[in-house]
């Protein structure tokens, strides 16, 4: 008895240590990292080599037991804790530098920059807020206005002193508020002696909410990890077999069949099967979907009918706020059923383009008349607002340089607009090379003038002085002759009489508008003044008013030549075919004499800026310099 018992001892401990090799095996397999400290590290977030998937590596500090996320260039963010099944962590921004508005990772990084070639991304649930920034972002993108949220944090939040929040926003120098998440903000937020020199990030921002109830952090997220990497089938469970992946020559643990990967739990789980209750359920939404559908067609039938019956009312409003406008033409009025003729029923192979106001169509109508027809977006009422708008500007206006309103159309869903057909493509499109026609400098220098002479008429020369608030590049038309035509009146506004500007809302187009409007809501004459400062430096350099193809401190045409100018170094951005190989000094001279023309546009305060008449005479005398060097070359050849 005694001697069976000792003989089956060692039987149940090969058993024992068989299981407990096998448990340790099968929890190797999902390879989850112990926690660091407090925080648990899910999978497939890494800090072993043995452990988690190496493509999410982190750092767990040995010392203190805290976990740090590792950004490039030697730059650490702590984590403060990490939510497995969104796929998200939150670090906490670089500490500052003592008695200073600038972060550690200012000196070390400038700033935070992520590795694009990993899982990892900063998320637009973070609201930036960028500190102690150079005067040149008054005119970037960002939000560097007196109201910017960054303003009240500073003031209210209780994280910054008072001595710190001075230096961080104080002077001339702002600070800037952005949602980060879209290119290139979500794999850097740059810090640069010349730019920003410290960063703050607000979690789910609401402005609603004292600034002191702000959650300050940092969210980044991980993309889901592929299966698990191995050597041999002994490093994956049994639902999975060790396979080439086909992906950098690397074998992992592909699920077999019957069994989906799940990333968050980092193995592979039975497909669930198809049972009595979930046909049941199925069967049940059928029901309740064709019950929905009939109700739906129901409804659709209604609202056909409701909607005819109110088109008649819609179509006799629009008429009366047309007519209403008693100091211009009033516009002849189309029938819906021509326009569709003439545009093919909206065909797309008539589309000329679209934009934020609607879609641009090419019509022709029987008599042969081609012509541009412009529709609101469906359903949007700025934007028909904005063609009702244009109508009733353009009925007001005549002038050879501003494109001429031949009609609408009011008893479509959307309004139309038609008018004059310009052949030729946009301004922006000829200097961005999208036709082979080189424009030459005194072609440039000709729509330049057109385009003034047109603005000049708006300020000065029409019955109510009219603000475009729209002039840039794409706005202006070009015909075969490349005389140059305004358009897109949707944003324009009539001036009272009396009063020195128009208080509305900023509406523009970023890179061309006044930042002075920008700020104190007034439009004036002098905001068109701006806006073509900007078409100038275009026609001079042949480069865009914003891209993001530039340096990130030149990415604003304004700023990047008017600190080039600064420099002394004008010519280099002038666009280097007009030089030619040999320029001459009245060529050279007027390059000089536009340049300083662009830049008395483009000054801060709007007093400062000359008038549409001014620029129109500085322009004419830039051409009359011009014409010298053309008659100084005739007696020349005249002469050999």
């Amino acid at each position: 008895m005694i001697s069976t018992e000792l003989n089956a001892k060692p039987f149940f401990i090969c058993i024992y240590i068989s299981f407990l090799l096998f448990l340790g095996h099968y929890c190797s397999s999902q390879k989850t990292c112990p926690s660091c400290g407090s925080i648990e590290v899910p999978y497939p977030l890494s800090t072993h080599p043995n452990c988690g998937d190496p493509g999410y590596s982190l750092r767990c500090d040995s010392q203190s037991q805290k976990l740090y996320f590792e950004a490039l260039n030697g730059s650490s963010y702590l984590v403060t804790r990490i939510m497995a099944s969104f796929q998200r962590m939150v670090v906490q921004p670089s500490p500052w530098l003592p008695g200073k508005c600038v972060t550690q990772d200012m000196l070390v990084s400038e700033g935070l920059w992520l590795n694009q070639t990993l899982p990892f991304n900063i998320t637009s649930s973070n609201t930036i807020f960028l500190f102690n920034c150079s005067p040149r972002l008054l005119v970037s993108p960002l939000n560097c206005t007196p109201t910017s949220l960054c303003h009240h944090y500073l003031e209210s939040s209780g994280h910054i002193e008072a001595k710190r929040a001075l230096q961080c926003a104080s002077g001339p120098d702002p600070c800037c508020t952005f949602i980060a998440g879209g290119m290139p903000s979500a794999y850097k937020i740059r810090l640069h002696s010349s730019g920003c020199k410290a960063f703050r990030s607000i979690l789910h921002l609401d402005p609603e909410k004292p600034a002191d109830e702000w959650e300050e952090g940092l969210e980044i997220q991980w993309a889901p990890p592929p299966e698990l990497v191995c050597q041999s089938q002994l490093d994956c469970s049994g639902a999975s077999k060790c396979s080439p992946s086909g992906a950098n020559s690397l074998s992992r643990c592909l699920c077999n069949k019957g069994y989906n990967w799940d990333p968050v739990l980092g193995k592979c789980l039975r497909k669930k099967k198809n049972t009595r209750a979930s046909v049941i359920i199925k069967v049940i939404v059928g029901v309740i979907s064709i019950f929905t559908l009939a109700l739906a067609t129901a409804a659709i039938t209604f609202r056909k009918s409701w909607k005819n019956s109110n088109q008649a009312k819609l179509m006799k409003a629009r008429e009366d706020m047309l007519k209403s406008n008693n100091s211009g033409k009033p516009a002849k009025i189309f029938r819906l059923k021509e326009v569709k003729k003439a545009t093919n029923d909206f065909s797309r192979d008539r589309l000329l383009g679209s934009g934020g106001f609607g879609e641009v169509y090419k019509g022709e109508f029987p008599d042969g008349a081609v012509v541009a027809v412009k529709s609101a977006k469906v359903g949007n009422i700025k934007s028909t607002q904005q063609v009702l708008n244009e109508v009733g500007i353009l009925s007001q206006v005549n002038h050879k340089n501003l494109v001429r309103l031949l009609g609408c159309c009011v008893e479509a869903e959307q309004p139309l607009i038609i008018y004059e057909y310009i052949s030729n493509g946009t301004l922006h499109d000829h200097l961005q090379g999208k036709y082979s026609t080189f424009l030459d400098w005194k072609t440039r220098l000709k729509i330049a003038l057109q385009t003034a002479e047109a603005l000049a008429y708006l300020h000065s020369a029409a019955y109510t002085p009219i603000y475009h608030r729209d002039v840039k590049s794409t706005n202006i038309l070009l015909d075969d002759d490349f005389n140059a035509k305004v358009s897109d009146f949707g944003l324009s506004r009539l001036a009272s009489p009396g009063l020195s500007h128009v208080s509305t809302c900023a509406q523009g187009t970023l890179g061309y508008m006044d930042p002075e409007y920008y700020r104190n809501y007034q439009l004036t004459d002098k905001s068109d003044v701006y806006s073509y400062g900007v078409v100038l430096l275009e026609l001079l350099t042949s480069q865009r008013a914003i891209d993001f193809s530039r340096d990130q401190d030149d990415v604003n045409l304004a700023i990047y030549v008017s600190q080039r100018a600064s420099d002394g170094a004008i010519i280099e951005v002038v666009d280097q075919r007009l030089l030619g190989k040999e320029p001459s000094v009245n060529i050279l001279k007027s390059f000089k004499l536009f340049s300083d023309l662009a830049f008395a546009c483009l000054r801060e305060k709007k007093v400062d800026r000359p008038g549409m008449k001014e620029v129109v005479q500085d322009i004419q005398s830039i051409i009359q310099t011009m014409d010298q060097e053309t008659v100084a070359k005739e007696v020349s050849v005249e002469i050999i």
